[in-house]
């Protein structure tokens, strides 16, 4: 099977995991400890995360270039959102308007307005404008007040950082080095 993401909702005492070698999300009751809902996606998914409001699953399907949203009390798909290559880590903003997606493959980051269901703009993470593939951008994190992206480029040994300030029209503030082969990145206060 090959557990690749899982959310947890509390509340709703459930947890939502997806799969990379069988392609499926499951639904477990947290309670009985038993699988209550199984979904093939029909691409290897990478992870998942709740809406704010819990009712919604966002879902990326790294081998789809897609981003599946799955409504929780309906148990369907409602959208598709094409993205870049290689789809991983997902980010929500604080007010959930906006879901942010590295992109692996592509060197980039897709930014979805969730209202919309389409992608805003899509930030390119690469050290210069037209890198090859290889930058491998794989964590994402938000700063405090939302207005500052942190990219984790794990083959460039960097993390790209962006000014969201503008939504649409975001800008590249350079790289911070790191040591070799980045693969996560977390805000927590001012550092």
């Amino acid at each position: 099977v090959s557990p690749a993401g899982i959310e947890i909702d509390d509340l709703a005492k459930k947890m939502f995991v997806v799969t990379k070698e069988n392609n499926s999300l499951y639904i477990v009751d947290l309670g009985t400890k038993k699988i209550i809902y199984q979904q093939a996606l029909g691409e290897p998914a990478y992870t998942c995360l709740l809406s704010n409001n819990k009712k919604e699953l966002y879902i990326s399907l790294w081998g789809g270039k897609k981003v599946l949203v799955f409504n929780i009390a309906a148990k369907k798909i409602t959208a598709e959102v094409n993205v870049g290559d290689n789809p991983n880590e997902l980010l929500l903003s604080k007010n959930g308007k906006y879901l942010f997606v590295a992109n692996a493959g592509d060197n980039a980051v897709s930014v979805i307005d969730i209202l919309q269901r389409k992608v805003l703009e899509v930030l390119n993470a690469a050290l210069y404008p037209d890198a090859p593939t290889g930058s491998a951008s794989n964590g994402l994190a938000l700063s405090e007040d939302q207005k500052t992206l942190y990219v984790a480029n794990a083959d460039n040994n960097c993390l790209a950082v962006f000014d969201l300030s503008k939504p649409g029209f975001s800008k590249s503030k350079g790289f911070i080095p790191t040591g070799w082969y980045p693969t996560n990145v977390k805000v927590i206060g001012k550092k």
